[in-house]
């Protein structure tokens, strides 16, 4: 019956992201157009997958109502997953060692090793981590999520490389700590926890950068999951197992940490497949940048160098610690394994403000990619509610540090001297945040060199010197108690003096200016491509 009428045929709209292929040409033939391309790709993508499951296609300005929504959205998962991932199971470790046969030599061993190998070998792989710390979220603020690709990987094989030479440092970690006057017996545990944690360190890499990734994309409750399943379950069941049940001592602490980031890089793979992320993250797209451009290598240099070093003028304070609380006059072991829990305690609390500190570095860094002018406002609103969450904890924390006592250890001698000092990690922690706080923009913005040379005359110049006058001579007092308050408060001293530097800095610093930095930062291959041309 339709015979004969003629048929209108509608050509179906061709959409972004069909279009950005269109204008792909012949990767032999690079140049502007291609980065162009690539850039248009990325972005048709991402405007595609606007409405997809944990991300937004384009992140929120400003606002009150915002910032508080994003501090907590953001910063409790965050903070839960480095609490389960960082701090529970380090402490379950040292609270299982203690209700060992020979518990203080356990915990003191346990205590050396993970300073040596916090110092020399995490400190830096985590110093590393500020490349993608920095990169992923100014990308995504400028809309240029088709680089995370590019920068996962930079990001992992650059950090590899490094480590190396601090790899085989480890080898001779028993030797070295012995020669610093620590006691030969512990000192031989300690080699051989630092043989095993090499391989540790190695899948912390890829754990750190891939979380990274995960969570800037807007799935950080994911992050929380698998510190969960990880942290809470494979971590303490292997703590128990290896440190308590089998009484493999501190191998067996060396092995639990290992099974769980083998564990966590599992998780990621999978989470990757069933959100459908393993192209964002591991496929570069079509004309993309090659791994090792000059100007790339250069920004990680860049970002990673000073944080490392920073790192180095900062933690290295702890293996001073410990090298202070063992050589104070007349100092008893029982004394020197509290000061080991002390300094566990410390790096447990020390991971539950992490996820206040990401969040703040995050939306931060998200707004000044975007310029938004309410970039100052986020961040000084972050740092006040970052402030109020420790100091409740602080207030807990005082309320409780009686049954904190008697959980770490079955030796009442131990649990003694623990309750002399406990109380300054209220003082520690209140310090830290607000001193961590106010340091995260002089990196992106270059000025990792100035954040360096303050941290270090922040600690070595003023705290150290301090500490060790009353740690280390009779000249202040001889009461071993005073002496080891020294050592655990040097950390303060030095914090304080560093946040007042720090948000003097902010209070000066020009944001606007500040926001086109990290703008262009991630937009640089477009110009390295215009170079080249």
């Amino acid at each position: 019956p339709t015979a004969g009428i003629p048929v209108r045929r509608c050509r179906r709209r061709p959409t972004a992201t069909a279009a950005a292929r269109r204008q792909l040409p012949d990767p032999a033939a690079g140049g502007v157009k291609a980065a162009a391309a690539a850039a248009a790709l990325g972005e048709a993508e991402e405007a595609r997958d606007g409405g997809d499951q944990g991300q937004d296609s384009e992140a929120p300005g400003y606002s009150f109502r915002n910032e508080v929504s994003y501090f907590f959205y953001k910063g409790v998962p965050l903070g839960l997953s480095s609490v389960l991932n960082w701090g529970i199971p380090p402490l379950v470790a040292m609270i299982f060692a203690g209700h060992t046969g020979q518990s203080a030599h356990l915990q003191a061993s346990m205590g050396y090793g993970r300073v040596w190998y916090n110092c020399t070998a995490l400190m830096p792989a985590v110093g590393m981590f500020a490349y993608a710390n920095n990169v992923v979220p100014g990308c995504i603020g400028a809309k240029r999520r088709d680089r995370i690709p590019r920068y996962l990987q930079r990001g992992i094989a650059l950090s590899l490389l490094v480590m190396l030479p601090l790899y085989a440092l480890q080898l001779s970690a028993g030797s070295i700590m012995e020669g610093l006057g620590v006691p030969a017996d512990n000192a031989r545990d300690v080699g051989e926890y630092c043989r095993w944690m090499i391989i540790t360190s190695i899948l912390t890499i890829l754990d750190g950068n891939i979380e990274t990734c995960f969570v800037n994309l807007g799935y950080a409750r994911c992050a929380t999951l698998n510190s969960f399943v990880s942290g809470v379950g494979v971590d303490i069941v292997c703590t128990y197992l290896f440190i308590f049940q089998w009484d493999w001592g501190i191998r067996g602490a060396a092995l639990a940490q290992m099974t769980v980031k083998v564990f966590r890089v599992f998780v990621w793979a999978v989470l990757a497949l069933l959100f459908g992320l393993v192209k964002t993250l591991c496929v570069a797209p079509h004309g993309a940048e090659p791994l090792f451009p000059k100007r790339e290598c250069r920004v990680f240099a860049e970002l990673a160098g000073p944080q490392i070093l920073s790192n180095f003028a900062g933690w290295l304070i702890f293996e001073f610690q410990v090298m202070m609380m063992t050589n104070i006059r007349g100092v008893p072991k029982d004394a020197l394994a509290a000061g080991a829990v002390w300094v566990q305690i410390e790096s447990s609390l020390a991971a539950a403000q992490d996820g206040w500190l990401r969040t703040t570095s995050m939306r931060s860094l998200v707004l000044l990619g975007k310029q938004d002018p309410g970039a100052r406002k986020a961040f000084f609103l972050f740092n006040r509610l970052a402030d109020s969450v420790v100091l409740v904890s602080n207030v807990l924390l005082l309320a409780f540090h009686g049954g904190i006592c008697q959980l770490v250890s079955n030796d009442e001698s131990v649990r003694e001297w623990l309750g002399k000092i406990v109380w300054v990690l209220t003082i520690h922690t209140q310090t830290r945040i607000s001193c961590l706080n106010a340091q995260f923009l002089f990196i992106p913005l270059g000025r990792g060199m100035l954040r360096t040379v303050v941290t270090f005359f922040s600690f070595y110049l003023v705290a150290t010197p301090l500490s060790a006058a009353v740690a280390l001579t009779d000249v202040f007092t001889r009461s071993v108690t005073a002496k080891l308050m020294a050592c655990v408060g040097s950390t303060s001293i030095a914090q304080v003096v560093l946040g007042a530097y720090s948000f003097y800095f902010l209070r000066k610093l020009d944001w606007h200016e500040a926001g086109a930095i990290i703008n262009r930062r991630a937009n640089n291959d477009k110009r390295q491509l215009e170079d080249s041309a």
